[in-house]
């Protein structure tokens, strides 16, 4: 899981240079008056994979941004249970999360929903790479849960 996490934070740093690409090129166009269908829209789904394909390695690094008030207070136990708390309550909205987009990107699917314009842009690929990605950080989150419970059991 590691390789894989590494991987696609790998990817999303080359995902961010596409997004940039989208965007010189959407302003060159049009500087000359010819813009491009489609490209902003692009850039937008590019994004929308960058963010959650970081999700499970971020997870990974324990590299979220939290309020550490609390935690930082609590020690022992007490902090190894809010901790896990904190985990399990992520997980369990990642869940809920998931489903959500599931149905959505199958609904999409079905009914082909696209951008519309002169050429229709596609959007349930996008969908499904955004429940692949929520998988994915579902798992991590359960290695996460895992790895806590294993210290709480050791420093007992």
């Amino acid at each position: 899981m590691t390789l894989l996490n590494r991987g696609l934070a790998e990817l999303c740093g080359w995902l961010l240079i596409v997004v940039v690409l989208f965007m010189v090129v959407d302003l060159v166009a049009r500087g000359f008056s010819r813009p491009l269908y489609g490209v902003s829209e692009l850039a937008m789904f590019t994004m929308i994979a960058i963010v959650y394909l970081g999700l499970s390695h971020a997870e990974e690094q324990d590299a979220h941004i939290r309020v550490e008030w609390l935690p930082e207070r609590l020690q022992g136990v007490a902090g190894r249970s809010l901790n896990g708390f904190v985990t399990l309550v992520s997980l369990v909205t990642i869940v809920i999360v998931g489903w959500a987009v599931w149905h959505n990107a199958i609904g999409a699917f079905d009914s082909r929903q696209a951008i519309a314009g002169p050429r229709p842009i596609l959007v349930y690929p996008i969908k499904f790479v955004m429940f692949a990605a929520l998988a994915l950080y579902g798992l991590q989150l359960c290695r996460s849960l895992s790895r806590q419970f294993r210290r709480a059991a050791h420093d007992e």
